[in-house]
């Protein structure tokens, strides 16, 4: 099945009803059924400072720049364009879909958009109180182009969503010549308390799942620490053209992720744990074998002067007043040793993490964040190799960010 172009879907659909040809000019109908047009966008500016000497990584850096336009169009059917236009990116379509509202509970989102997986991914970059996602991000599915099924029902107590996608990223991404399956997607959310007249805290558990047989241009691990975002470095990299030699074929890749937390006014706790694995990776000369890694964090928020944090993870300050808000994470990474050369010092097989983050959010559109992330590599990094032929290794990261946003 092909959905590369299904986001785009929504866009024909919504200027099919805004024009009508008439003697071969284009003419604007009236829109009776349009409900609301809104034209938006975040831009993230930071300072990045890297204390480790023997790295040149410390910056300025434009961290997002998007633009995005969204609404409603008819009584039932809600649209989202939205592009990014930070220098780093080539492929400056981000989400183009639209949501269908069938019935209370029952929604169908096609296009191109986040695959339903995990809580942390599914925070929006605007409001996600960390400046950078976990070590774990690496592993996720990301944006792709599909069609899911999903909505909320018994009283909000059960979130749950299906989909099926192409499996190979954003529309522009790389694809093999070798078959391979559309990939499955599935997120469920149980809040158990829904039901009850228990009030004031909402606890929460989930399991969020993907798999799909792929070829191998779909072999892309990637794994970076905060520091090391935007940057060419990685603290783990597995791809087709490996240092073992070239991989010749593949048969899987599964991902797994549980969560659990609970939000109590102002105050947020959620814990994730995922596994990534890929099976029957075949290295030219060699048996097929399988690679496993897996990761998990912690993170606490707490808003300061007590405004409610949202379920539904939208901005957390919609008076007037400031918001003061204090997060702190821990998080470990482990990568599958077989695919490491210890004596290339060029991946860590293991990583543990410790962040905190503070921030000013000024209603609603202006963010204020101080993050400082240290991290720690179970095994020596290589950074340079001097002209005197010496070799300049970390085995720490210290990385302190200060970020100022433009939310409009």
């Amino acid at each position: 099945m092909q959905l590369r172009y299904a986001g785009w879907i929504i866009c024909f659909i919504i200027l099919g009803n805004m024009l009508s040809l008439s003697s071969g000019a284009i003419e604007i109908k009236d829109l009776p059924q349009l409900k609301t047009i809104n034209l938006g966008g975040t831009f993230q500016g930071d300072y990045r400072h890297i204390s480790e000497d023997v790295r040149a990584d410390s910056r300025f850096d434009i961290r997002r720049a998007r633009l995005k336009v969204c609404g409603n169009f008819l009584d039932d059917l809600e649209y989202k364009l939205s592009a990014e236009f930070q220098g780093n990116i080539t492929r400056r379509l981000l989400d183009a879909y639209g949501i269908y509202h069938i019935y209370p509970g029952l929604n169908i989102q096609f296009g191109q958009f986040k695959v339903p997986f995990s809580r942390e991914w599914l925070i929006d970059d605007s409001v996600f109180p960390f400046a950078e996602r976990s070590i774990g991000f690496s592993f996720q599915p990301g944006r792709d182009i599909g069609l899911t099924i999903g909505g909320e029902i018994l009283n909000q107590m059960f979130s749950y969503h299906v989909g099926i996608f192409n499996g190979d990223g954003i529309d522009g991404s790389s694809r093999g010549n070798q078959k391979d399956d559309p990939e499955i997607a599935c997120r469920l959310v149980v809040y158990p308390l829904a039901l009850t007249n228990i009030s004031g805290v909402t606890p929460f558990f989930g399991v969020s799942f993907t798999e799909s047989r792929i070829d191998t241009t779909n072999i892309q691990v990637q794994v970076k620490s905060s520091g090391m975002i935007g940057t060419q470095r990685n603290l783990y990299e597995l791809k087709a053209n490996t240092k073992f030699g070239a991989l010749l074929d593949i048969d899987k890749r599964k991902r797994t992720c549980l969560e659990s937390g609970f939000i109590a006014g102002p105050v947020m706790q959620y814990f994730e744990y995922q596994r990534y694995q890929y099976y029957d990776l075949k290295p030219v000369g060699s048996e097929p074998t399988n690679a496993n890694f897996y990761s998990w964090h912690t993170s606490l928020i707490i808003n300061l002067n007590g405004v409610p944090i949202s379920q539904k993870f939208s901005n957390p300050n919609k008076e007037s007043k400031d918001v003061w808000q204090l997060a702190c994470r821990k998080e470990y990474f482990s990568g599958d040793a077989n695919w490491i050369v210890p004596a290339a010092f060029n991946a860590s097989k293991e990583a543990d993490a410790s962040s905190i983050a503070l921030s000013w959010i000024r209603n609603p559109y202006y963010r204020i964040m101080a993050d400082f992330t240290y991290t720690e590599f179970s095994d020596p990094l290589r950074v340079r190799i001097n002209p005197d032929g010496s070799i300049d290794y970390i085995h720490s990261e210290n990385s302190a960010i200060l970020r100022f946003q433009v939310n409009f």
